[in-house]
């Protein structure tokens, strides 16, 4: 985390945001949607597509299915 770019400190902050949000409406823990190591590399990479947000370790076919174009709209506007 702390060797973050600036932009992936924003990316990270806002997936975090996102995350907490969605736990919250859903009644789940945030660490069952994504890990914080999985956020981290999220924000590091900063994935344009759903096949680069695949290759992330942590991102399997169901949670890509479940929130990938919410993960990649998070990335695109943070």
């Amino acid at each position: 985390e702390q060797n973050l770019s600036a932009r992936g400190r924003e990316r990270l902050t806002a997936l975090q945001a996102w995350r907490s949000e969605l736990a919250r409406s859903t009644g789940k823990p945030a660490y069952t949607v994504f890990s914080n190591a999985t956020l981290i590399a999220i924000a590091e990479q900063g994935p344009g597509s759903l096949e680069a947000l695949s290759e992330i370790s942590g991102v399997g076919a169901a949670k890509l299915d479940k929130y990938g174009d919410a993960v990649l709209s998070v990335c695109a506007g943070a």
